[in-house]
């Protein structure tokens, strides 16, 4: 009874100390979770207030409004459960000595709204390809920070104006001026945060860093000489911010352009600089475009550049790949040779030798026995040079070993379309593979119960694209067949990509060169 007495009491003991820790997990949660709020409030009111305090924000409009950036980069980089930050910041930074109770409620709606849209849509963009140093990605960066701030700029300006503080006349001017405030906000901040989240590479250390605070001191006194003469030398610092790009990538652009229209700002708000004309809304509007014009140009510029270098390298890589597999092949076969074809010609040639000399003619059984040989190394030949290059791709072109491939397949695959005429061979025979080894895979791993399979060519390009329903989440690691593919069409100057979120099936997308050849 003491023995049941003491199990009894250690399973209370486990049950309560097992709920202590789960209690204390969770107050660790609650206390992250508010700590990242709070976090959030900070830096949302302390970016209002710095731009109340420099006179370019205010409670109607802004010539960069950065808090919205601010939001946007804290929700997608920490997590959007966040939101409540926005919310509180926002209602503590309204002026509401200046504008209607509801006026002030709408704007707040707005704003959360904007940033919850922009976000959303950034980590839609995400999930196909990086944000940071690809061409496409600074585009998914413009679209979902102008669609986000669109939004705000429309109930922001109604709010405003079904309050009785903007009148009719004037609605689309705040629209206008509310909407690029936000955007060139959020061009400066949401960059900016995507570059320098993570600590810098090796590209950004030693010797490149005098190279980067040269350039950035260049910037600086390109934009002084600029932003204080009436005279029309605004864009003298763009050479500069396209120098930038180019050495220091999106880390030094972010931060190239943010020197660049910290002056323009300064300069609008001082009424000197070329931008100070006898209209107001004129000047805030030419600043406006500056920052979004100079912020556009320089990440797309840098992330073209991030893309041609990381495209570089791995075709230098792909080709170390590719001489190591063929070399690795070669001593295959060399092996296989050796081991197996050779041998039974050797026999066979001294089973002949044997037979010629004891004279007259061979008895049935050698003969018989030499043929056999015969026909086992040439099995064994057949073998070796089997899977190559399959006949019906050598005889009769892609499109028909396609429809083949599609026939033998255990999953149901359907055929969209293939290239009437012949292709080159390094494009018909790479093509294949790319098809061959999708199929594969997706009846291997991915479970699906449907595959499609498209083939066009068009503008000396063949596209290859092979999609299937199944579980995706298919990741390419250096021995895998997907690097293989990759290998194969990158040496023939193509590009090769994988798309596969979890739950949603995988999209194998080659495009190949039809005039190429393997270098």
């Amino acid at each position: 009874m003491a023995q049941s007495d003491g199990a009894y009491a250690r399973a209370i003991d486990a049950a309560f100390s097992g709920g202590r820790s789960q209690g204390s997990s969770l107050t660790v949660q609650r206390a992250r979770y508010v700590g990242g709020v709070a976090a959030l409030v900070a830096l949302y009111y302390g970016a209002a207030h710095f731009g109340y305090m420099f006179s370019f924000s205010g409670p109607i409009a802004a010539i960069v409004w950065l808090p919205v950036g601010v939001g946007i980069a804290f929700l997608y980089l920490a997590g959007i459960q966040f939101w409540p930050g926005v919310v509180i910041g926002d209602l503590l930074v309204n002026d509401y000595s200046r504008l209607p109770f509801g006026s002030a409620l709408g704007q707040t709606f707005g704003n959360l709204l904007e940033v919850l849209v922009a976000t959303l849509l950034l980590q839609a963009f995400a999930r196909r390809r990086s944000l940071n140093g690809d061409a496409r990605g600074v585009w998914g960066i413009l679209v979902a920070i102008a669609i986000g701030t669109g939004i705000s700029a429309t109930i922001g300006s109604l709010s405003l104006w079904l309050g009785n503080a903007v009148d009719t006349n004037s609605l689309a001017r705040v629209w206008r001026t509310w909407w690029l405030g936000d955007f060139s906000g959020a061009l400066l901040v949401v960059p900016l945060a995507l570059a320098w989240f993570r600590p810098p590479d090796s590209a950004m250390r030693g010797w490149r860093l005098g190279e980067a605070a040269l350039l950035l001191a260049a910037v600086a006194a390109c934009s002084e000489l600029a932003w204080n003469t009436s005279q029309p030398l605004t864009y003298i610092v763009f050479p500069l911010l396209i120098l930038t790009a180019f050495r220091l990538g999106p880390r030094g652009a972010t931060l190239a352009v943010l020197i660049a229209s910290a002056f323009a700002v300064w300069a609008t708000t001082h009424y000197t600089g070329p931008f100070d004309t006898h209209s107001l809304s004129r000047g805030v509007l030419d600043t406006q475009l500056f920052i979004a014009v100079a912020s556009v140009s320089t990440q797309c510029l840098a992330a073209v550049v991030c893309e041609r270098e990381r495209f570089a390298r791995s075709l230098w890589e792909s080709r170390a790949r590719l001489v190591k597999a063929a070399d690795t092949e070669r001593r295959r076969l060399e092996r296989n040779l050796h081991d197996g074809a050779q041998q039974r010609l050797s026999a066979l040639m001294v089973r002949l030798n044997l037979a010629a000399q004891d004279g007259g003619h061979p008895p049935r059984a050698v003969l018989e026995a030499a043929t056999a040989e015969l026909a086992a190394t040439i099995d064994e030949l057949r073998e070796l040079a089997h899977g190559s290059h399959p006949t019906v791709l050598t005889e009769q072109g892609l499109a028909a070993a396609i429809l083949d491939l599609a026939q033998r397949s255990g999953v149901p695959t359907e055929v969209l379309a293939v290239p009437a005429p012949r292709l080159p061979r390094s494009a018909e025979t790479t093509a294949y593979y790319v098809v061959a080894e999708a199929v594969a895979n997706a009846q291997k791993h991915a479970r699906p119960t449907a595959i499609q399979v498209t083939a066009r060519s068009s503008g000396g390009v063949l596209r290859i694209e092979v999609r299937d329903d199944g579980v995706g989440g298919a990741i390419g690691t250096p021995e895998s067949g997907i690097e293989g593919l990759r290998d194969r069409v990158e040496a023939l100057g193509g590009t090769f990509e994988v798309y596969s979120p979890m739950g949603h099936g995988t999209t194998v997308t080659a495009r190949i060169p039809e005039t190429a050849e393997l270098q």
